[in-house]
Parts: C-alpha cells; structure tokens; sequence
C-alpha cells in the first residue's frame, strides 16, 4: 500500500519531526473515526492536532493527503484481515461458505465508515485525479489471488472453479469493484441487504464451478 499513499515534502529524520507527523496522523484518524468532517480543511486538522496549518503543509503537499493516506491503511487492515478469512477456510466448505465471510467482513469495514461516506468520496476521486498511478488502487485486491489458488487446489467440496493466477487476479478485481461501484458513484442502494446479496451471488457466480 506504499505507492498509494500522499507525496511527503519532508522526510522526518528527527525524533521531533517523526512526531509531529504521528501528531498529525493521529488527529486526522480521530477525525475520520468521529466522521467529524463537516469543515474538512487544513484549518480544522490544525484545530485538532493542535500544530499550525503552515506545519501541515511542510509535511504534506496538500492537507487532503493525510487523510487519503489514514483511508488507505485502513483499507489494507481491511485486506490483511480477509486473507485470515481465506486462510482459515477448511477444505470441505463451499464457495458460498467463503464469500459469506468476505461479503460480511467487506460490509462491517463499508458500515464503519459509512457515516463520512460524502467525505470519503471527494477524497477518493481527488487521490484518482492526481496520483501518478491511479491503476494501483484497483490493484490492492490482487493479493488475494495466491489465497485462491490454495483453497482450489485443496477444495474437497467439489465447488472451487479451477482458474489460473490472472484469472483470480481479475475475478477479485471484479469482485472488488461490483462492491465499491455503489460507493464510488453514491448511489442509494450502497450498503443495503439488496446490494450485500447481489455482492454474494456475483462471488459465488465467478468463482463456483
């Protein structure tokens, strides 16, 4: 998740730099947490964090950085915790069994934040306009595919479709993106019981044989 995160100005080097930077980290993640982002802006993370907006900016190329950096580690946590979810998949369960976990893993890290839903999407699209790569985010689900490959191989439910390396790769692609796409594009049904289930029979329909 490295190459996704803001551009640094300045590297900290110093006990004192470091610190101002987790400062900063820290005020801008309880902002995200209490969805406190009525007035997002380098005025209100200064309010919080308690250093001036000037500091901000020596840090960070633009405050909207700090933020999108906070977002994005949380996604990997999310990540991190759903390769668990493969791991711990037994042999003799379904497809469905799986994806059951993931899909509700998925929603439980989507309901967290729902709440700075409106906030989080400008950021989003802000990250997409000016990182030089904005191909890596679509790329954070390809980690899943040597989980995959695994549970195929040893599947004794009979119910894994048997797919190469780049056939997972773009199945999770897929998967990742037919959850987000409500999100993106702020539409009513994201997060609904009708979006969950369709997220499940999308799983379980590239992925069963």
């Amino acid at each position: 998740m490295d190459t996704l995160t803001g551009s640094y100005k300045k590297k900290p080097k110093q006990n004192r730099a470091a610190k101002t930077e987790q400062d900063l980290l820290f005020a801008a993640n309880e902002i995200l947490d209490k969805g406190e982002l009525e007035e997002l802006s380098a005025k209100a993370l200064s309010i919080k964090s308690g250093y001036s907006v000037g500091v901000i900016y020596k840090y960070f190329n633009k405050y909207e950085d700090i933020f999108i950096k906070i977002f994005l580690n949380k996604v990997d946590l999310h990540f991190k915790e759903v390769e668990q979810i493969y791991l711990s998949h037994q042999p003799h369960e379904t497809v469905t069994d799986l994806f059951i976990k993931v899909i509700d893993h998925g929603f439980l890290f989507i309901e967290k934040y729902g709440k700075i839903q409106n906030k989080l999407i400008p950021l989003f699209r802000f990250f997409m306009r000016r990182h030089k790569t904005p191909e890596d985010f679509y790329k954070v689900a390809d980690r899943l595919a040597p989980f995959t490959l695994t549970l195929q191989q040893n599947d004794s439910s009979n119910t894994f479709k048997k797919m190469n390396e780049m056939e997972c790769i773009l199945k999770h692609r897929a998967l990742d993106h037919y959850l987000r796409i409500p999100f993106i594009d702020g539409q009513n049904k994201f997060n609904t019981s009708e979006h969950k289930k369709s997220c499940l029979e999308f799983a379980v329909l590239i992925f069963s044989k």
